[in-house]
C-alpha cells in the first residue's frame, strides 16, 4: 500500500470517527452534567486516533489505521462450534461483558482495536481502550483515568464513573495475561465489581488459562485458527507487490504442511513471519521454532538492503553471532522481569547486563541499543522514550534460545524450577513451548518426566505408563482445593421478596502452593466436570455452610458439591483422569522411548565410546 493512499485512508477513517464519537460525547456530557471537563473532547478524539493506529512487523517506520490492515478473523463462543466473523459490521453488542481468549500471535489486540473502530464509526459508542499491563493496583476507574491523562485526556475518577454508568460507553481491556502476577487477584475482584457496578459494556482479551477464567460474568469466546482464505488475505495485505504475493501463495499451496483445512500458519503472526522470512525458491519452515529462528537472520541481513543497499557501520560489523547472543540475553532478562515494554533507561540497563554476560564492553550499551533497534526492528520505539518488542512471542522465543545456551547445570535448575514453582512457570510457559521442541531431551529428562513421576508417584523414570492409580493425595487436592464461590442477597419490598445469586466458576486458587502440573492438569480437567446447581440448590448449600462465610461468600469445594447432591466422587475423578491422559500420558511415553533409545545407542555404538 502506497504512503499517500495509506495517509488518505487514515485521515478519512479518523474523520468518520470524529463525526460519530463527537455527537455521542456531547450527548453524554449534557446528560451527566459534565461540562466542567476541560478540553476533554479534543484530546479524547486524538486519543481514539492513536489507539486505532498500528505499527506492523513489516512496516515499523509508519503507522496504519486498523481498518487498512485488518483481515476479518473468526471467534467461537465457548460450548459451541459456530464461528463468528469479526468484520466491519461486528459490534458484539449482545452481551455486557465479553472475554476473548487467544494464543500468542492470534491478533487479540488488533481484533480489540477493530471492535473499537466499529463501535466508534458505525454504532455511535464512546470507546475507552486500556492496556491491563499498566495496572498497578487500586480501582479500575482510577487506573483508566490515569491512563487517559497520559494521553492528555483529563477526567476525574468521579466524572469517569458518571460516563461508565451509560450503556453507550464501551471499555476495552487488553491483555489480562500481561498483568503483573502480584496484581492479578486484586484485578479479578476489580473487574467483577466493575462489571456489576456500571452499565457500560466491557470487552477483555487474554491468553488461555489465566485467573480471569474464574469470572462467570463474562461470555467467553476463543479466537479461531485461520482459514485458508484468511491466510491468503493476510499475505495479500503484507506482500510488497503482486508478484511476491503470488509467489508466497503458490509456495504455500505446494507445501505438504498446508492444506485447505489445516495449515502450519494458524495465526496472523505466523503468516506475517512467513511473508518476511520466505525467499524465492526456499522451502517453507516446517516447525514454529524454524519460523522464529529464521526471522532474526532475515531482518539482520535485509536491513541494509531494503532501501537501495545502503551500508551502515556497525560496532561488530556483520558478526551476527554477537548481536544474536545479545538479543537472546536481553529477551530472557526482560521476560524474567515480566516486561514487554520499557523506558529507554531500562532498556539500556538490560543491554548493559546482557553485554556483561556475553563478555563484551558494557559501556557501549547506549550504542548497542540503537543498533539493536535499527538493525533488527524486533524492538521498536513506541512513543517518547518508550520501547517494546514488536510482538511478545518474539521475546519468548529468543528467551528460549538463551536458555538453550546455558551451561548444563543451570539449564537443569531452570527446568526444575519451572515444573516446581507455578509462579515462575507462568513467566516462562510460552518459552517452554518452544523449548519442548528446541531442547527436547533436556526438557523432558530434567523437567517433564520427573514432574509426572512425582505427580503420579511412579516407581521409575525410565518405564512407560501402562496402568496407573491417581494418588490419594492428588485426589484430595482436586476434590478439596478446587472451589467455586457463591453468595446470595435477599431484597424485600413490602410483602414481596426477591433474591440475587452471584457465583464464580470452579477455580484452583492454591496453584502457587503446588508443583506446576497440579494447576495445568486441574484447569484442563475442570472443563469436563458437569455438575449443575440451580439457584435454589445454591441457596440451600450456602445456608448449610453459613458458619464458614466470608463477607457473605461461601467457598464450595468439588467434594462439598458432590456430597450435597448425593453424587459419587468418581464423577469428578473421571474428569481428572481424562486430564492426565490427554495432557501427559502419550507425551510421557514417547519421551521415555526416545530417551531410552538414545541411552542404549550411546552405550552400544562404538562411535560414541570416548
Amino acid at each position: 500500500m502506497g504512503a499517500v493512499t495509506g495517509t488518505v485512508l487514515t485521515s478519512t477513517a479518523n474523520e468518520v470517527v470524529k463525526k460519530t464519537i463527537g455527537p455521542v460525547f456531547d450527548f453524554l456530557v449534557k446528560k451527566y452534567e459534565l461540562l466542567d471537563i476541560p478540553r476533554f473532547k479534543e484530546h479524547y478524539l486524538e486519543y481514539c486516533e492513536k489507539n486505532l493506529e498500528i505499527k506492523t512487523l513489516v512496516s515499523q517506520d509508519k503507522s496504519f489505521h486498523v481498518d487498512e490492515i485488518y483481515i476479518p478473523i473468526d471467534i467461537m463462543q465457548s460450548g459451541t462450534q459456530s464461528r463468528l466473523e469479526i468484520n466491519n459490521f461486528t459490534a458484539l453488542d449482545n452481551d455486557r461483558a465479553i472475554l476473548i481468549k487467544g494464543l500468542a500471535g492470534q491478533g487479540k489486540s488488533t481484533l480489540l482495536r477493530k471492535l473499537l473502530s466499529n463501535n466508534a464509526k458505525r454504532f455511535s459508542r464512546l470507546p475507552v481502550f486500556y492496556e491491563l499491563k499498566n495496572y498497578n493496583g487500586g480501582t479500575l476507574e482510577l487506573a483508566i483515568s490515569k491512563s487517559l491523562s497520559h494521553f492528555g485526556v483529563q477526567i476525574s475518577e468521579y466524572a469517569l464513573k458518571k460516563l461508565l454508568s451509560d450503556s453507550n460507553v464501551k471499555i476495552y481491556l487488553d491483555a489480562f495475561d500481561e498483568v503483573k502476577p502480584e496484581f492479578r487477584i486484586e484485578l479479578i475482584d476489580e473487574i467483577k465489581r466493575f462489571i456489576n457496578s456500571f452499565k457500560c459494556h466491557v470487552v477483555c482479551t487474554s491468553r488461555p488459562s489465566t485467573e480471569i477464567d474464574s469470572l462467570s460474568e463474562f461470555r467467553t469466546f476463543s479466537v479461531c485458527e485461520l482459514t485458508e482464505e484468511q491466510i491468503f488475505g493476510i499475505i495479500k495485505k503484507t506482500a510488497s507487490d503482486h508478484e511476491k504475493c503470488d509467489e508466497l501463495c503458490g509456495a504455500l499451496k505446494r507445501s505438504p504442511l498446508h492444506t485447505r483445512k489445516d495449515s502450519i500458519l494458524k495465526s496472523p503472526i505466523l503468516v506475517v513471519l512467513f511473508c518476511i522470512s520466505y525467499n524465492l525458491g526456499e522451502d517453507i519452515p516446517n516447525t514454529l521454532s524454524q519460523f522464529y529462528s529464521n526471522i532474526f537472520d532475515t531482518v539482520f541481513y535485509r536491513h541494509d538492503n531494503i532501501k537501495g543497499k545502503v551500508y551502515r557501520e556497525r560496532h561488530w560489523n556483520d558478526n551476527r553471532r554477537v548481536y544474536r547472543e545479545l538479543f537472546d540475553c536481553l529477551c530472557f532478562i526482560s521476560l524474567s522481569d515480566g516486561l514487554n515494554g520499557f523506558s529507554h533507561e531500562k532498556l539500556v540497563n538490560f543491554v548493559s547486563i546482557s553485554l556483561k554476560h556475553i563478555n563484551e564492553e558494557y559501556s557501549i550499551a547506549e550504542k548497542a541499543v540503537k543498533e539493536l533497534s535499527s538493525i533488527t526492528n524486533l524492538i521498536i520505539e513506541d512513543g517518547f522514550n518508550e520501547y517494546r518488542f514488536v510482538h511478545k512471542s518474539i521475546q519468548e522465543f529468543f528467551a528460549a534460545s538463551f536458555i538453550m545456551s546455558l551451561q548444563h547445570d543451570r539449564k537443569i535448575s531452570f527446568y526444575k524450577k519451572c515444573f516446581n514453582d507455578y509462579s515462575f512457570y507462568t513467566t516462562f510457559h510460552n518459552s517452554l513451548f518452544f523449548l519442548e521442541e528446541l531442547d527436547y531431551y533436556n526438557y523432558h529428562e530434567y523437567g517433564f518426566i520427573p514432574a509426572i513421576t512425582n505427580f503420579l508417584c511412579l516407581s521409575s523414570q525410565t518405564t512407560k505408563i501402562d496402568n496407573y492409580a491417581i494418588p490419594t493425595s492428588v485426589k484430595d487436592v482436586f476434590l478439596d482445593d478446587i472451589n467455586l464461590r457463591a453468595k446470595f442477597t435477599i431484597f424485600k419490598a413490602g410483602n414481596k421478596e426477591s433474591y440475587e445469586i452471584e457465583k464464580t466458576n470452579l477455580t484452583f486458587d492454591k496453584s502457587d502452593s503446588y508443583p506446576t502440573l497440579f494447576s495445568n492438569i486441574f484447569k484442563f480437567s475442570i472443563d469436563f466436570i458437569k455438575i449443575e446447581l440451580s439457584d435454589k440448590e445454591l441457596m440451600s448449600i450456602i445456608r448449610q455452610n453459613e458458619k464458614g462465610l466470608d463477607n457473605g461468600w461461601c467457598n464450595l469445594s468439588i467434594r462439598k458439591i458432590l456430597k450435597f447432591k448425593n453424587l459419587p466422587d468418581t464423577i469428578a475423578l473421571e474428569a481428572l483422569k481424562l486430564g492426565i491422559d490427554v495432557l501427559t500420558r502419550n507425551k510421557f511415553n514417547n519421551a521415555i522411548d526416545k530417551l531410552n533409545n538414545r541411552r542404549d545407542s550411546l552405550n552400544s555404538i562404538d562411535y560414541f565410546n570416548f
